[in-house]
């Protein structure tokens, strides 16, 4: 039977172990999130890992050649318990690829970590650093809240990407 399985990647290398586990004929999966990566002065939109270090593998631990995973370029080792490797439990990595877009990016707004009433603090932008309450989970819209705002005495209700909000 087939199951998913975690794989610890080396620092920064998910994406190698990924490509690598991919020629090998194994089915990966690599979550992301968009992400605020701050360089000289500089804010840029990124795509990171949801789970850094960390990727899934789908595969049958009883006819597919698993311990080649652990000898791949970018691969620390498969998660085990002593001489087998630990399947992740059912649904967990399926309702991440349901909420997840081509790219296998997963909005921040579709796995619930910010919902409505919530104080949140804006990370980049012209209002970063202001604090806020959300408002509004904008379901048209693709991973964007409303957040209620006040500056200089007024309300004010601004729309944000989910990545440039963090909890206050």
């Amino acid at each position: 039977m087939t199951r998913w399985y975690v794989v610890h990647t080396q620092s920064q290398a998910e994406e190698r172990a990924r490509w690598h586990l991919a020629n090998q004929g194994f089915e990966c999966f690599l979550p992301r999130v968009m992400g605020i990566r701050r360089h000289a002065r500089r804010v840029q939109s990124v795509l990171a890992p949801l789970f850094p270090r960390y990727l899934f593998a789908h595969f049958d631990l009883d006819a597919t050649r698993w311990r080649a995973i652990n000898g791949t370029r970018g691969v620390v080792g498969l998660l085990t318990d002593g001489a087998r490797p630990l399947a992740v439990p059912a649904g967990a990595v399926e309702s991440l690829l349901v909420k997840s877009d081509s790219h296998g990016t997963v909005p921040l707004v579709a796995m619930g970590v910010f919902t409505k009433g919530h104080n949140v603090r804006i990370k980049s932008g012209t209002f970063a650093g202001q604090t806020g309450l959300i408002t509004e989970i904008l379901p048209g819209v693709r991973d964007r809240v409303r957040i209620l705002l006040m500056l200089l005495g007024a309300e004010t209700e601004l729309q944000v990407p989910s990545y440039a909000i963090e909890a206050a």
